[in-house]
């Protein structure tokens, strides 16, 4: 990947994790209103599964993940990607918290197995839309959850692509120059 196209891969992650987050807002208010109603019925328990996953994504904090990362393919920040690259060799470090390719990888591995209570959500919904019952609650419904699952997929597609650059970048046999003010103090092969 060239600077050009990190910078746009960059720019559209951003947008699209704050799409979700308006979408998020919507569908969390829209589940607040209709809970009494329908919280027994299947499809909407499935509803809160989406809801549970949203708010799980969110916890996650795609965003301050991804942008170590796009600091390691664009190699904006050489100090940085020092740091990054020598916490991706580790697997985990002494304190037991997980490096930023597991955290990623986590979140990855959530938003792809979110479509599948959104598929069954809106399947229930539809059923409800052919039988003409809550009409206005079924086309809301199946409009936010399409536009979840746009949303999602988009972002998992390319999460995933900043994920393989990531590992590509951090597996090649680099040596890098480390300077501390001014002058050299040795070199470091990254590996």
């Amino acid at each position: 990947m060239d600077d050009t196209q990190v910078k746009a891969l960059e720019e559209k992650l951003k947008s699209q994790l704050g799409q979700l987050e308006l979408e998020q807002a919507v569908f969390e208010r829209m589940v607040y209103k209709n809970k009494n109603q329908h919280r027994r019925c299947s499809y909407f328990q499935y509803l809160l599964k989406v809801r549970r996953d949203l708010r799980l994504l969110r916890t996650a904090n795609m965003e301050s993940m991804l942008r170590p990362c796009f600091h390691v393919i664009s190699g904006r920040i050489s100090k940085q990607k020092i740091h990054v690259l020598e916490s991706l060799k580790l697997k985990k470090s002494d304190t037991g918290k997980p490096n930023i390719l597991e955290r990623l990888l986590g979140a990855l591995h959530l938003l792809s197995q979110m479509t599948e209570p959104i598929l069954k959500a809106a399947s229930g919904i539809s059923t409800l839309l052919a039988r003409s019952f809550f009409i206005g609650f079924s086309v809301t419904f199946l409009a936010l959850l399409a536009r979840l699952r746009v949303l999602i997929q988009q972002i998992l597609l390319d999460a995933v692509s900043v994920f393989n650059s990531v590992t590509s970048t951090s597996l090649k046999k680099q040596s890098v120059k480390i300077a501390q003010d001014g002058v050299e103090v040795g070199q470091r092969s990254l590996v």
